[in-house]
């Protein structure tokens, strides 16, 4: 876990928690066995695409009401 950390340049308690969470949400599963017995991720994978449908507003909508009315 410290190298991890180490190579994302963050704080080992806070690669830990993102782990867990990413465990948690099972987008990513960890494994005991790492140096000293630590958790290490599982990638079966070798990238993520993530794809966001947000529709824009176009120029129309300019004068109806803010979102969080």
């Amino acid at each position: 876990m410290r190298e991890a950390a180490r190579l994302v340049e963050r704080d080992v308690s806070d690669v830990h928690s993102d782990l867990k969470q990413l465990e948690v949400l099972g987008i990513l599963p960890l494994e005991e066995g790492g140096p000293g017995g630590a958790i290490q991720p599982v990638v079966p994978f070798d990238r993520i695409e993530v794809h966001i449908d947000y529709p824009l507003i176009d120029d129309g909508d300019a004068d109806s009401a803010p979102a969080s009315a």
